[in-house]
């Protein structure tokens, strides 16, 4: 496009963009090759997306709106978190968006409201971690306090 606006007499291009709409777009390609070029962000979305089959483009378009609306959630990027596990199976292991495949996890409910429940996910994101850590820290400290209180208690 560069060529066909510098030298129009010669005819480089048949349908010829202004340069403000080409102006961008190796930046954007580089952008992309990177993002490409990670293992880890590949990885990640194959294994959060990578099953979807999609008709048209209406569909595709459909599914990375989902995408982008679920890592509006995170505070950073998913793919950059470090992993519950070693894992040859073909599976995500990422800490805060899979940190419920931790050998050590056990399930925990929590009785919370739909707005409370979105509240302690984002507070979760902003400290790194898996809601199912953050839980987990929450109930460790409370029974450290239990225990210490049990102590006093058992002393006097």
């Amino acid at each position: 496009m560069d060529l066909h606006h510098r030298y129009p007499e010669v005819g480089f291009a048949k349908r010829a963009m202004r340069p403000e709409v080409y102006a961008g777009i190796t930046r954007r390609v580089e952008r992309a090759q990177r993002e490409i070029a990670d293992l880890d962000r590949r990885d990640w979305f194959r294994h959060h997306y990578g099953l979807e089959k999609h008709k048209n483009k209406a569909e595709m378009s459909r599914a990375l709106d989902r995408c982008r609306e679920e890592l509006k959630w995170y505070p950073h990027y998913p793919w950059r978190t470090p992993t519950v596990r070693d894992s040859r199976a073909d599976a995500c292991a990422r800490l805060i968006c899979c940190g419920h495949k931790h050998p050590d996890a056990q399930i925990m409910f929590a009785m919370l409201g739909a707005g409370e429940y979105k509240a302690f996910q984002r507070a979760a994101y902003r400290e790194r971690v898996h809601p199912g850590e953050l839980l987990g820290e929450i109930v460790r400290q409370y029974l450290a306090e239990v225990s210490r209180l049990a102590g006093k208690e058992g002393a006097s």
